[in-house]
């Protein structure tokens, strides 16, 4: 399946409006490996496609490999092409436990130091100048001089392995579980525990990414259609001005908004189909006593990857 978020965000800051937008797009393999006698579903979630558009513009996608220089954190998305977790999820579409992401980051972080590693490998050997480093004074070869530069690389950071866990501590702050829930709270669907049948609703509270925070809101589901084996559902969520307010890090946020979705599910398997979700939320956020207004128009689109 394929999960592209595309937000319009905008904010006041000392009676300056600053508009931007910015996209991700995640491309998602499932394998289902164990279903348990309570039905739960163990899945191996891997990861096929990354793309992204930040607010300043510099875009990242990994069916361009050269587009990874241009992006901060391409280097990162890129290792994690054909990485893998485990998921369970509960006969309702809950996320129960996601496990393995530890190893998961590890083994990107591995990958993105062969890479490193194999760019000093083949770097021009270049010109040494009189009294520079000692290396320079000798005359070895350009495999010796790139194996001395990787072992002071690994020596910098105390090994091998610490300069490994050194850059899966960096891909902790960008892959957190919480992150990696956010990514797939358009995805999953969370079932009534009774028949239902057209028109019938259900209310359900659920982790929602809202604004890039994950909001836990009640969510009305209708069925609205069951044809040619497809399900359709409409899911529905807000949040008055008067709800809790969202801590992030030193801000509170205060985000009133709406939140619409619909989906079509397989009947027989229960797996979602594609989706199309619209989110609009007009709020404040309140740092050091400073009342920032922000508002976010959101599309979050779910569908089959070709």
């Amino acid at each position: 399946m394929r999960i592209v978020r595309e937000d319009e965000i905008s904010q006041t800051i000392q009676g300056k409006k600053q508009d931007f937008n910015q996209m991700l797009a995640v491309g998602i393999g499932f394998e289902v490996e164990e279903v348990d006698p309570n039905g739960v579903a163990s899945l191996k979630v891997t990861y096929r496609m990354f793309k992204l558009k930040t607010p300043d513009m510099v875009e990242y996608d990994s069916t361009k490999p050269d587009s990874a220089s241009k992006n901060p954190l391409g280097q990162m998305y890129t290792a994690m092409i054909g990485q893998s977790f485990m998921m369970k999820i509960a006969p309702n579409g809950k996320i129960l436990e996601l496990k393995g992401i530890d190893k998961m980051l590890l083994q990107a972080a591995e990958k993105i130091i062969e890479a490193e590693d194999e760019l000093i490998t083949k770097a021009p050997v270049g010109t040494c100048k009189k009294n520079s480093a000692p290396e320079a004074q000798e005359k070895i070869s350009k495999q010796e001089r790139a194996k001395r530069r990787i072992e002071a690389l690994n020596n910098r950071y105390g090994s091998r392995e610490k300069r490994a866990e050194a850059l899966k501590v960096q891909m902790e702050g960008v892959f957190t579980e919480e992150k990696i829930k956010y990514v797939f709270s358009p995805w999953r669907i969370t079932f009534p525990d009774r028949p239902v049948g057209i028109g019938d609703s259900w209310v359900s509270k659920m982790t929602l990414a809202w604004a890039v925070l994950p909001v836990e809101v009640d969510s009305t589901y209708t069925l609205k259609g069951n044809e040619k084996g497809i399900v359709t559902i409409d899911m529905s969520s807000k949040r008055d001005l008067d709800d809790e307010v969202v801590s992030f890090g030193k801000r509170l946020m205060k985000l009133p908004g709406s939140y619409h979705e619909t989906l079509e599910v397989d009947k027989t398997s229960g797996w979602l189909i594609r989706s199309k979700a619209h989110m609009r939320i007009s709020g404040e956020m309140i740092e050091q006593g400073m009342r920032v207004p922000i508002s976010m128009e959101s599309v979050i689109t779910v569908e089959p990857m070709k």
